[in-house]
């Protein structure tokens, strides 16, 4: 394998990875919260002809470049996943269809070659799309995981617009997009809910709140927090759990009766709050945990594989 530059760049994180071809693994990392949703607010502000995007989004790439530790080749090519390939990123790309069969060569891939101002050849990853859901990222972390057998499966990508997949005889076959970071954000910043400060979890509030996700109509039950503060006296920081723990008992509580194997996909931060709430629910399948930087690399390297 040789060696590349990757990059995941959402809505609201930027992160950038030096894989080293020869030691088959991380060297060097970045990561910021200048997401394309602020690129984009930035490009739209400047007044620029449409022309020049591309040229504004590579400038934003060397300003990362040269914040990774050690002398970075200027020669290596970029894999981008995420919402580079958006309306909002370099430029937009279609949807590859569903079902998903972990091939990489049905991924869309746009090449943008390197020029004098810019050295690195880019390779701009699209998503993947169903008739009425679409994904941009979590794709790539889908290819990055092993499918072994042809059993049913459910992968979990939790985060701003949480997806699940679910996988029968080695093939995606369609997905569900849950807005649960998203709506926790507005609820817990801007709403009348906003009063809980952040902290470590505190698992008794969390799972309460899971258990009231899991029950009757969500409109209701989000209301419940704000009872709590008021009638019960519940305290700022776990309410706050509660809160957290509602929208994801919310998002999982179709999955109660799965019997199939359940990997859950994301970072460190996410993965004790859903592994909490999938045992709460009462999943009957096993749980696996996968790390999604992980898997998200393993993705690219794969795509890379058809390219480099």
């Amino acid at each position: 394998m040789k060696s590349f530059l990757s990059c995941d760049w959402g809505n609201s994180s930027f992160r950038l990875r030096l894989f080293d071809g020869v030691r088959n693994q991380v060297s060097a990392e970045m990561q910021s919260d200048e997401g394309i949703a602020e690129t984009y607010r930035q490009w739209v502000e400047a007044d620029k002809p449409e022309s020049e995007r591309i040229q504004f989004y590579r400038k934003k790439l060397i300003l990362s470049i040269n914040q990774l530790p050690g002398d970075i080749d200027k020669s290596l090519p970029i894999f981008l996943s995420g919402m580079a390939s958006s309306s909002i990123g370099f430029k937009e790309l279609p949807y590859q269809k569903f079902p998903f069969t972990w091939n990489p060569s049905r991924f869309i891939v746009q090449q943008i070659e390197a020029d004098r101002d810019f050295s690195h050849t880019l390779y701009i990853i699209s998503g993947f799309q169903t008739d009425d859901d679409i994904m941009r990222g979590e794709e790539t972390m889908l290819l990055g995981c092993e499918v072994s057998d042809d059993r049913e499966k459910i992968f979990i990508f939790p985060g701003t617009h949480s997806k699940h997949v679910f996988v029968e005889n080695r093939m995606g076959l369609y997905f569900k997009t849950y807005m649960t970071g998203e709506l926790f954000n507005l609820l817990a910043e801007k709403s009348i809910l906003r009063d809980g400060p952040k902290k470590e979890m505190d698992e008794i509030p969390f799972t309460e709140g899971v258990q009231s996700g899991i029950k009757g109509n969500l409109l209701n039950t989000i209301f419940s927090v704000r009872v709590r503060k008021l009638i019960k006296q519940v305290n700022p920081a776990g309410n706050y759990q509660y809160l957290s723990g509602l929208l994801i008992g919310a998002e999982l509580k179709e999955l109660s009766e799965a019997s199939c194997s359940i990997y859950l996909v994301c970072g460190q931060q996410l993965k004790n709050a859903y592994l909490i709430a999938l045992r709460t629910i009462g999943v009957n399948g096993e749980i696996h945990y996968l790390n999604a930087d992980d898997m998200l690399v393993k993705g690219q390297c794969k795509i890379a594989s058809q390219f480099l």
